[in-house]
């Protein structure tokens, strides 16, 4: 009976934790738009072009979602559009993501002539 109980109070405590570690998601398009979102995490995105270099998203967080700042946050380009952005695509996160908001980089490396505008469609995902 003791160890039963000591099982499902220990059962309680990890689901109570689970429950405040959330990972958020989310697709991005290329132009700045949020396609879809595990919840209403992101409220708007900044996009600023940097033509031959890079472009920044920055991702402002909705405060009813994310309370704390993220503990970790990922970024994978998914942007199969052409075959340069296929190869040549990358991104990352930049910065500490904190509460307000998470910024992400995307660029064309290795390019042999001028890369142009270097946005890219991408997945983020953050974890607390």
């Amino acid at each position: 009976m003791k160890k039963t109980a000591m099982v499902l109070l220990g059962l309680a405590f990890s689901t109570g934790a689970l429950a405040k570690e959330p990972i958020l998601t989310a697709h991005v398009s290329a132009e700045g738009a949020v396609l879809r979102q595990s919840s209403q995490w992101i409220e708007h995105v900044q996009r600023t072009v940097q033509n031959n270099y890079l472009t920044e998203y920055k991702l402002t967080l909705n405060e009813q979602v994310v309370d704390t700042d993220p503990g970790f946050c990922t970024v994978s380009p998914i942007d199969i559009s052409t075959e340069v952005t296929t190869l040549h695509g990358q991104a990352k996160v930049i910065g500490k993501p904190i509460v307000e908001s998470v910024v992400v980089m995307t660029q064309l490396v290795d390019m042999k002539e001028p890369s142009g505008d270097n946005s890219l469609e991408f997945l983020v995902m953050c974890t607390r």
